[in-house]
């Protein structure tokens, strides 16, 4: 079980606001980008090859370029990348379409030091065909990662006893292409199936034990702490960040 403690960081208090990198759109959980960041300047060096496999506008790819890796961003959508003409090289892929993402990978084989799936697998109708695909792009002894929202957040374990639905997993969320809930059970399972070793999981975003942007949500909060001794996993975090090593 997660381990409490009494800072500041375990209270958010008002609404999350869009957040920009270079006025690039951060399409990911307040605080996640940087989280990544963290964990790559931990695990690998600058100067490292690094795919951005789903770049949205190129928020991620820009803040990992300014920091000195060797970034190439890939989406499917051309006219929502940002970044064209910067020297951060930019490819078209459907990750939903196997054999278009077949040819990519076979292109570039054991290319790159660090292959990045951020807030792209909760989207995709084969996550096992994704995740293979990472692993293939990514060289030998090189790092595969991967975010997707907590489906065992306490908030979402809330929400699935009221409504029988995930949090980020309902109705109004199809919108924005969520279409595959993953816990981190589920994530671990594949990517060891996968053949990646060395695997971590932990918390990311921003979802502490106090969450108060309402009154509603701050009795939620209360209720939560109190059914949290008989819980166990990943409660706390909006997303999880999944790392292995090839």
């Amino acid at each position: 079980m997660e381990k409490i403690t009494p800072t500041s960081k375990n209270i958010f208090i008002g609404k999350k606001k869009l957040e920009y990198y270079s006025n690039l759109l951060i399409r990911a959980d307040k605080g996640l980008h940087e989280q990544v960041v963290k964990i790559l300047e931990r695990k690998v060096g600058k100067g490292s090859t690094v795919l951005d496999m789903g770049a949205g506008q190129g928020a991620l790819s820009a803040r990992l370029n300014d920091l000195g890796y060797m970034v190439t961003a890939v989406d499917v959508d051309d006219n929502d990348y940002a970044m064209h003409g910067s020297n951060i090289r930019f490819e078209h892929v459907n990750f939903d379409d196997e054999e278009n993402l077949v040819r990519f990978s076979e292109k570039n084989e054991s290319s790159f030091d660090v292959v990045c799936g951020v807030e792209v697998i909760e989207h995709l109708e084969n996550p096992w065909g994704y995740i293979r695909g990472l692993i293939k792009l990514v060289r030998t002894g090189g790092l595969v990662l991967v975010t997707t929202p907590n489906v065992t957040s306490w908030l979402s374990r809330l929400s699935f006893l009221r409504t029988g639905l995930f949090l980020s997993f309902q109705k109004e969320n199809l919108s924005y292409g969520h279409i595959n809930p993953i816990s981190s059970f589920e994530l671990n399972m594949i990517m060891s199936r996968c053949g990646l070793k060395n695997i971590e999981i932990v918390s990311a975003g921003t979802l502490p034990p106090m969450y108060v942007t309402s009154f509603k949500m701050g009795l939620y909060s209360a209720l939560a702490l109190l059914l949290r001794p008989f819980q166990s996993g990943l409660l706390n975090g909006w997303c999880v960040i999944a790392t292995g090593e090839k």
